[in-house]
C-alpha cells in the first residue's frame, strides 16, 4: 500500500508543473485570426512571453489598449524577431487570437511592420497557426 502511494503521489507531482503553464487554446480562440492595427505603446521582452501593449483605434475614434502575447523569448529570436525590432512608437498590424473572455488581451499569429514585412511569431507553438 505504501508503494502504491508512492507511485501515486510521483503521479500528481509530475503533472502540476504542466498545468501551471496555461495552454494558448484555453485562453484564446485559435479558429480565427483578427487583425489588429494601431501604435506600440510599450514592449515587454520577458519571462515567459513577450508583451506588446497596442493602442488601437476603434470605429468611433476612441483609442482602446490592448495586451498581445507573443511567443517566449528565444521562440522570437529563432523567428528574427529581437528586442529592437518593434519600439514603442510603431505602427504596426498585429494578426491575433482574441481572448476567450472578450478583454482586450490576445494572442500573435504575425506581425506586419510599417515597411511591410510580416513576422511569422505565432503565439501558438504546438499545432500550425491559423491562417
Amino acid at each position: 500500500m505504501r508503494t502504491l502511494g508512492f507511485v501515486a503521489l510521483l503521479v500528481v507531482l509530475s503533472v502540476v508543473p504542466g498545468a501551471a503553464h496555461h495552454t494558448v487554446a484555453y485562453t484564446f480562440d485559435v479558429s480565427k485570426v483578427v487583425p489588429l492595427a494601431g501604435t506600440v505603446t510599450a514592449v515587454e521582452w520577458k519571462n515567459p512571453h513577450v508583451i506588446y501593449h497596442l493602442a488601437v483605434p476603434d470605429a468611433n475614434g476612441a483609442t482602446i489598449a490592448w495586451e498581445i502575447e507573443s511567443r517566449h523569448l528565444d521562440g522570437m529570436r529563432r523567428d528574427g524577431v529581437e528586442p529592437d525590432t518593434i519600439k514603442a512608437g510603431d505602427r504596426v498590424t498585429m494578426n491575433v487570437m482574441l481572448a476567450r473572455d472578450g478583454s482586450h488581451h490576445a494572442a500573435t499569429a504575425s506581425i506586419v511592420l510599417a515597411d511591410g514585412r510580416k513576422l511569422a511569431v505565432c503565439t501558438v507553438t504546438y499545432n500550425a497557426c491559423p491562417s
